[in-house]
């Protein structure tokens, strides 16, 4: 009997392969949904939990805005709970390699021994290739920017950039070999003050290579949080208690370290002061010998130019002068040619004076002899003498005669007299007494001189005109060559004064800069405030974060859709199990009469459901465990490099599945076995009553109903005649066009919030970050900056800061958002766009509060209503609400600078939103370096740089999405092949009569297939109603305070889904068809209904 029993559960077995693998690929899909995400999950966890604790990853971190001291690092190891610290040096910087592009690079100094495995040595480096760095010049490195250092290799020289940066030690480091940073495993990099903002370089130097005094960061290991896991509520609260003791000796410390800095730099100030008096001393007596020198050379060419002056005057004169010298020389020359024939005449005149009175004298001898002879001749006449009176007339004409002689000769005498004394005093003769004949032997001997020096004066006149011109010619060279020289001196002196006055300006400038920067940091000592100590856990760090986010988004789908997955599964599986039973009641009332027990009735079906159940959870919980995981995982690997990841079984997963896969299963047998043998054996053995006939809504419309032909009226009449049969088709065809519509909705959702969040909610494509409000009002500072490149269209100044806002003003659960201002409200509206979730644009004025949408909806708040946010002295400010504002990434409370005053005491701006025109990573690198290096920016953040973040979070999501609409259409496929399986196998009686009664095939096929096609149109139609509505639930669950998704679906998305359910029907009615065309006539209209 029980062997008989046996082989007939093996034929009943073989007999519904189909059913049987229906079944098994259903079980199958759902369970490998369930173990699959819901293993995901877990598993990155996991492996985050292997990666810190191998690493040795540290639980917290100090990191000071004034830096830490040694004092510092030893009241931190002092502090109750701290096990081990590693206080950290470390510096930003710009750099490059091989002559390439510059980017930003991060030097840290490694412990004595990096690869220690002790608790002081935290987060140590995974040694890929090469080897540590050991000596002074020697580094090893971390690539994060593939793109830019991708191509460094072993043995290249980094060259770090190392004005301005304080105890960099070297600034050529060799590459010995590339090491895994165990904070740096994602592709997001951290942000930076150096280069173009975004860390392109983690470059490592042994201990000792690093000179600051000072310690950037320590890193510090809580004690028992070893003990926990680290994504636990206990680990979280062990580093939480070490965190609040921390912060208990944070004030004192800071305000400690701030001393001490004022101290030091009070007195590198009063060093730096002194140098600056003396070398500006020493400036000034330089200036001023070089002045005098100035002086000096500028008197000595003044001096020389008179002089210049002075000779072309004379030259000058000389020239004017030398045509009436000329004519005075002629002149002379003619007097003395004169006086020559003057002097000649007048020897002439004495040569004939001489003559005359050599004649006069022999005559006045005569004379006198005449004379004595007639005074002898009258002194012996009488008186009466008749001669007496003739010899008294002779007498007295000899007398006459000889008075006219002598008069003559003395005339003649006199006039030689006269000539001699002139000839005299000319210097013509020797002596004024000379004789006669010497008188005219001297006179001629004179003439003859005359004449000859008149000849010479004649020489002379036209030798000096000639050497006049040569003369002249020299000296005009020689006034030309000074002229030279002195426009030489000039043009030296010229460019001395202009030299003297660039270095003068130079000079002063630079006192004047060194003047400004000793007074500046006057003004920084006097400045400089207490030191803010930030305690920080691994949510500081980027990759962390990141990591933890992204487990965090696969748990929260996990959570839902696989549950609704597994749903239909295992609806569609118990609805197949339950009609094969009622298929078989006949059968099952036969074994009742033969006196087999309902519990051995009930094992037959228990075995061939469960069997088929257990063996799709198994294959589903093989893909599920391993082949889903590496899928979703190689997405993860493009962002994620984590060599911890394994696959693995999770047992409570496992045993749930089975649970549940074998539960559904079981007990849908179970129950409908129960229902059927409930009946008495010959209830069962006699055919199930048909379904009582009824008139349909249909048959009401007679117009409708008497257009429609005869195979239509019965298509119509059997969908609404089997209630149950149609509503376990339509449900099943709706649960899988459901799935695809979530499936779609997901990528709906996901795929544009960045472009929305960045492309049109916030306009401005660069935001700058603050230290001081200062950077906005210094001269040639980030104001002139912004105003002098091209690329900035626009910029405005704003302010930000993390608030916690609350619901009520005694509520104790809190949201972080964003706090937004600006000095005008047309300053929030022009970078932000402010939109209600339906769409409309916001108005935004005086006395403005708007807050984003997501966190609105967790507070349970809406315009209208009041919101308290907690300022900054820890009081909570009451605000009403005026809108609520679409916003995807991150959460915003935007607010007026009235509004701001009542938040915050004496706020400064602290953030610059820009709009610009970069196009690509080039521009918008270049215009970052040149902000970065503006005093008082701390930071730049691009917008394209942000998106591309979230990107890579989106692209990862989308990959699991698209993973989903697959299993959703296979799954679709599957239940959609199993319910028109099972409806063909239902009624094969009825289709055996039709092709008795002479239907063709064609006709079969229409007859049976429309059905089956109007109740998957009704199917799909409902589907995409519980689609949207679990699309919401999805979407709303897998949310976060900082991400809402886009609520909205696609219309192609509702048009994807009902294709694809219609693809399947119509692809499966065409597999059906050879099903059809085998249903044997002869022994389907034997068979019992």
């Amino acid at each position: 009997m029980k062997k008989t029993y046996r082989k007939n559960m093996w034929r009943e077995l073989a007999a519904n392969k189909s059913r049987f693998a229906s079944v098994f690929g259903i079980v199958l899909l759902g369970v490998m949904m369930l173990s699959g995400l819901l293993s995901v999950g877990p598993g990155m966890r996991r492996a985050g939990q292997a990666w810190y604790s191998g690493q040795n990853v540290f639980d917290l971190r100090v990191v000071s805005t004034l830096g830490l001291s040694q004092d510092d690092i030893d009241a931190i190891a002092a502090a109750e709970g701290v096990e081990a610290v590693m206080p950290v040096k470390q510096v930003d910087c710009e750099g490059s390699f091989r002559g390439g592009s510059t980017l930003a690079v991060r030097v840290q100094q490694l412990p004595v021994y990096p690869t220690l495995a002790d608790k002081a040595n935290m987060n140590r480096l995974v040694l890929e290739s090469g080897r540590m760095p050991e000596a002074a010049g020697e580094c090893a490195v971390q690539v994060l920017d593939t793109g830019a250092a991708g191509s460094l290799r072993v043995g290249d020289v980094i060259e770090l950039d190392t004005e301005g940066v304080d105890g960099l030690g070297a600034s050529e480091l060799t590459v010995v070999g590339f090491v895994k940073d165990p904070l740096y495993f994602s592709n997001e990099t951290e942000s930076t003050t150096a280069g173009n903002g975004a860390l392109g370089l983690a470059v490592y130097v042994p201990d000792g290579a690093l000179e600051m005094d000072y310690y950037a960061a320590c890193y510090i290991k809580a004690a028992g949080a070893d003990a926990y896991d680290n994504y636990s509520d206990e680990y979280q609260a062990a580093v939480d208690a070490v965190a609040d003791r921390l912060e208990e000796i944070a004030p004192v410390r800071a305000e400690a370290r701030r001393e001490s800095l004022i101290e030091d730099a009070q007195s590198q100030l009063d060093e730096a002061r002194a140098e600056f008096e003396r070398q500006e001393a020493d400036a000034q007596a330089q200036l001023a010998e070089a002045e005098a020198q100035l002086n000096d050379a500028k008197a000595q060419l003044e001096a020389g130019e008179a002089e210049y002056k002075s000779g072309k005057a004379q030259l000058e004169q000389q020239k004017a002068a030398l045509p009436g010298n000329m004519a005075s020389g002629a002149d002379q020359l003619v007097d003395a040619q004169r006086q020559v024939l003057e002097f000649e005449a007048q020897l002439e005149q004495i040569k004939q004076l001489v003559t005359l009175k050599s004649v006069a004298d022999p005559m006045l001898g005569y004379a006198e002899d005449i004379l004595h002879n007639a005074e002898t001749a009258l002194e012996e006449a009488e008186p009466d003498d008749i001669n007496y009176v003739e010899l008294r007339d002779i007498l007295a004409r000899a007398q006459a005669l000889y008075d006219s002689t002598y008069n003559q000769l003395a005339g003649y005498q006199a006039q030689l007299d006269e000539g001699k004394r002139q000839m005299y005093a000319q210097g013509l003769i020797s002596a004024p007494d000379l004789s006669n004949e010497e008188l005219v032997t001297e006179a001629e001997a004179a003439l003859r001189e005359m004449k000859l020096q008149v000849l010479e004066g004649q020489l002379a006149l036209n030798t000096g005109n000639a050497e006049a011109f040569t003369a002249f010619d020299a000296a005009e060279a020689q006034l030309e060559a000074a002229r030279a020289q002195l426009d030489e001196g000039w043009t030296e002196y010229n460019d001395g004064a202009a030299q003297f006055a660039e270095e003068k300006a130079n000079a002063e400038s630079q006192l004047a800069d060194a003047r400004q920067q000793l007074n500046d940091a006057a003004e920084q000592v006097d400045d400089i405030a207490a030191a803010e100590w930030y305690v920080l856990d691994r949510g500081s760090i980027v990759s962390i974060v990141f990591y933890e986010q992204n487990a965090n988004r696969i748990e929260s789908i996990a959570r839902v859709f696989p549950i609704f997955f597994f749903l239909v599964a295992a609806l569609v599986a118990s609805t197949t199990m339950t009609r094969m039973v009622e298929e078989n009641r006949t059968q099952m009332g036969t074994f009742k009469a033969l006196g087999y027990t309902d519990r051995e009735i009930t094992a037959k079906y228990m075995v061939y459901g469960c069997a088929a159940g257990l063996l799709g959870c198994v294959a589903g919980m093989a893909l599920g465990f391993y082949a889903l995981p590496a899928v979703i995982w190689w997405a993860y690997s493009t962002v994620f490099d984590l060599p911890t990841f394994h696959l693995r079984v999770y047992p409570l997963l496992a045993v749930m599945s089975v649970a549940i896969s074998i539960g559904v299963v079981g007990l849908t047998t179970l129950a409908a076995c129960r229902v059927s043998l409930r009946e008495k054996p010959a209830a069962l053995l006699l055919p199930r009553a048909p379904a009582a006939g009824k008139r349909i809504f249909l048959e009401r419309i007679r117009p409708l109903w008497r257009r429609m032909s005869f195979s239509q009226k019965t298509t119509a009449r059997n969908m609404f005649r089997y209630k149950k049969r149609f509503y376990m088709t339509v449900l099943g065809v709706a649960g899988c066009t459901a799935l695809l519509l979530i499936g779609f909705g997901l990528q709906d959702s996901i795929v544009e919030i960045v472009s929305r969040q960045y492309g049109t909610i916030q306009k401005a494509d660069l935001t700058i970050s603050l230290s001081s409000d200062k950077a906005l009002d210094l001269d040639g500072g980030l104001t002139d900056t912004l105003a002098s490149r091209d690329e900035v269209e626009s910029w405005g100044a704003f302010y930000t800061r993390t608030v916690s806002v609350y619901d009520s003003r005694e509520s104790t659960s809190d949201l972080s958002v964003t706090l937004v201002a600006a000095d005008g409200p047309q300053k929030v509206t022009e970078y932000f766009t402010l939109r209600s979730p339906a769409g409309s644009e916001l108005p935004f004025i005086d006395g403005s509060v708007v807050l984003s949408e997501k966190t609105a909806e967790l507070l349970g708040v809406s315009a209208g209503d009041s919101i308290w946010v907690q300022g900054t002295d820890g009081s909570r400010v009451e605000l009403t609400l005026t809108g609520v504002a679409q916003n995807y990434l991150g959460a915003y409370l935007y607010v007026t600078e009235n509004t701001l005053q009542r938040l915050v005491a004496d706020p400064a701006w602290n953030t610059v939103y820009v709009r610009t025109t970069c196009q690509n990573d080039t521009e918008r690198e270049t215009l970052s370096t040149v902000l970065l290096g503006c005093n008082y920016v701390s930071g730049t953040s691009f917008a394209a740089d942000t998106a591309a973040m979230y990107d890579s979070t989106i692209t990862c999501i989308n990959y699991v999405v698209l993973l989903i609409i697959v299993c959703a259409a296979a799954l679709a496929a599957v239940v959609l092949y199993n319910l028109i399986s099972v409806n063909i196998g239902e009624r094969k009686k009825e289709l055996a009569t039709i092709k008795v009664l002479g239907f063709f095939d064609k006709e079969v096929y229409r007859y049976i297939f429309r059905e089956i096609e109007l109740l998957s149109v009704i199917g799909a139609v409902l589907g995409l109603g519980i689609g949207a509505a679990m699309h919401q639930f999805v979407i709303r669950t897998v949310e976060s305070e900082q991400m809402m998704f886009i609520r909205m679906l696609e219309p192609t998305s509702f048009l994807y889904s009902v294709a694809l359910t219609l693809l399947f029907t119509v692809v499966v009615c065409r597999l059906m068809r050879r099903q059809v065309r085998s249903i044997s006539m002869v022994e389907s209209m034997k068979a019992p209904e």
